[in-house]
């Protein structure tokens, strides 16, 4: 039908652009043999707390083996498109599971908290992770804030021993977070500098770490971290079970403070229905959790000691302790991960016809949701890697693209390769539709599949949401998420640096088509000059 046949085009083609630079890892290969050259990649969704697009956002490669790291089009240029923004590994280098290329990116926009995220790539998909910015005016379900200016001498020290309170955010605790100062304090800052003004600005924000989200405003915007400093003093990957977090910023005449002339007081409401990942052991008095920091200059979580719960469940449980610098603190347990990323490897009967399907994976530990993404598989693609999630006790829940639960089970030990098989993530009795695109260049008679694989987006026109379809490979989809009764959607495809949305369209069991000039092909009904071009320019690369 001539109405999906331009769909997928407009999806496919108008969205193609050169990977020729001289800075592109690409110049060495034959694009004959295949359109796919950066074979292994990570990609990161972009949105607010709105799960809107974030308008002006910057992505910026910060550490780790960042060396070989490039956009899809091979270049050291990151840029959202769409929400979407992926990196991809020089194709040669060949990541495994055991050797994962680790990496961290920034995430920053205008009025938005900037988030430092770990990025992983091993040779099998590291599928979509959602990544949600918040505004720090926009406090989100699960905080509570306080603000206060507390006054100080001629010398930048209190008047007075002084205490700031803001209610735990925390669901069922008793009592407020309480900042205890003594009397004679001085504020320093990142230089050790003692800072002098007429009152300390101090905000105190208390994080209910099991609210999803109140969790986007932690660093990383979850539970799960790729460095942190262990008692040790050794550097790991693992995930954190909160009882509570806290985190406290001061400003004297707007620069920020780091550090005190002496330790002041942190007194945190601890989650009453917290239990043990490690033990099964709900809290007690005496319980000893770890308290770890966490720093705006290097966002590494870091060991500061082990304290013993204090209270009752009558009267509230707590975590006292004295802090020296300023960052988020957080009360709990920290399970350690394995070196190596952990494999899934799925199965199931639906596979056999070449379907694809977009599915939720979810890693749950210590009672929670620790990460959640999405994943496109299919037969050739039914691999997937999960990084920096406990070694002991982390099991995963399988749903399908509306949130059905598929399939749960533990995540298999270290090293070990976790086989899980599925039903159908699709409409077992809906009607099968198949999307193949071919393309014909402007002076070949014979037609090529060598098309690049891009992420597809539905929605049934007139809603609001568009929904995951699955990857587009070399130009096809068999799937049963989409209605053939005369149903409009609206799709969204999303490669490389580009985006093409087309609307009000309907489908048929068999969509094809092939893009190109001779009878019965198609150009495009938008653009057909441009979209000539941008053909006869790829067709000349091959």
């Amino acid at each position: 039908m001539k109405f999906r046949k331009l769909a997928i085009y407009s999806l496919a083609l108008a969205l193609a652009g050169s990977a020729a630079s001289c800075e592109s890892p690409l110049k060495d290969f034959n694009l004959q043999i295949s359109t796919e050259v950066i074979q292994h990649y990570a990609t990161l969704r972009v949105v607010n707390s709105n799960n809107a697009s974030v308008a002006n956002a910057t992505v910026t490669l910060v550490s780790g083996d960042t060396q070989d790291i490039y956009n899809l089009d091979g270049r050291k240029d990151f840029k959202i498109t769409g929400d979407l923004v992926s990196f991809g590994l020089d194709p040669a280098r060949m990541p495994t599971a055991a050797n994962p290329v680790r990496f961290r990116v920034e995430i920053s926009a205008p009025g938005y908290t900037t988030q430092i995220v770990p990025v992983a790539i091993t040779d099998a998909s590291a599928g979509i992770e959602t990544i949600v910015l918040t505004q720090p005016a926009n406090l989100p379900e699960g905080a509570e804030q306080i603000v206060e200016n507390v006054p100080l001498t001629s010398t930048g020290a209190t008047t007075a021993a002084t205490t700031v309170a803001v209610a735990s955010a925390t669901e069922g605790t008793a009592g407020n977070v309480q900042l205890t100062i003594p009397a004679g304090t001085q504020f320093l800052d990142a230089q050790g500098n003692t800072l002098v003004g007429s009152s300390v600005r101090i905000t105190i924000t208390s994080v209910d770490a099991n609210n999803d989200e109140a969790v986007d405003l932690l660093p990383g915007g979850n539970l799960v971290a790729d460095e942190v400093v262990a008692e040790d003093g050794s550097t790991t990957s693992g995930a954190f079970a909160s009882a509570g977090v806290v985190d406290v910023k001061m400003l004297v005449n707007g620069v920020a403070v780091k550090s005190f002339s002496q330790p002041i007081g942190l007194s945190m409401p601890l989650n009453p229905n917290y239990v043990s990942p490690a033990t099964g052991q709900a809290l007690t008095t005496g319980h000893v959790l770890q308290i770890f920091s966490n720093s705006d200059s290097d966002r590494v979580w870091t060991f500061e000691e082990n304290n013993a719960v204090v209270g009752t469940a009558a009267t509230g449980f707590r975590a006292n302790f004295s802090i020296d610098h300023l960052t988020f603190y957080m009360a709990g347990e920290f399970g350690e991960a394995c070196e190596a990323a952990r494999s899934v490897v799925f199965s199931g009967d639906w596979m056999a016809n070449g379907s694809t399907y977009p599915i939720i994976v979810e890693t749950w530990w210590g009672g929670r949701v620790l990460t959640t993404t999405d994943y496109s598989i299919s037969a050739s693609n039914a691999t997937i890697a999960i990084n920096n999630v406990p070694a002991v006790g982390t099991s995963i829940v399988v749903k399908s693209g509306a949130g059905n639960i598929l399939e749960q089970a533990p995540l298999g030990a270290c090293g070990a390769v976790t086989n899980m098989r599925l039903p159908n993530p699709g409409d077992a009795t809906g009607t099968v539709s198949t999307l193949q695109l071919y393309v014909r260049c402007p002076d070949a008679t014979s037609t090529i599949t060598l098309l690049p694989t891009f992420q597809l987006y539905y929605r049934v026109t007139g809603t609001s949401e568009f929904k995951y379809l699955g990857a587009v490979d070399n130009g096809f989809l068999r799937t049963t998420l989409l209605k053939t009764d005369g149903t409009q959607y609206d799709f969204r495809a999303i490669w490389k640096s580009h985006v093409k949305t087309v609307g009000a369209k309907t489908i048929q069991a068999d969509n094809s088509a092939t893009v190109g000039i001779q009878p019965g092909d198609i150009i495009g009904e938008k653009a057909g000059a441009t979209n000539l071009a941008i053909l006869t320019e790829e067709c000349g690369n091959l």
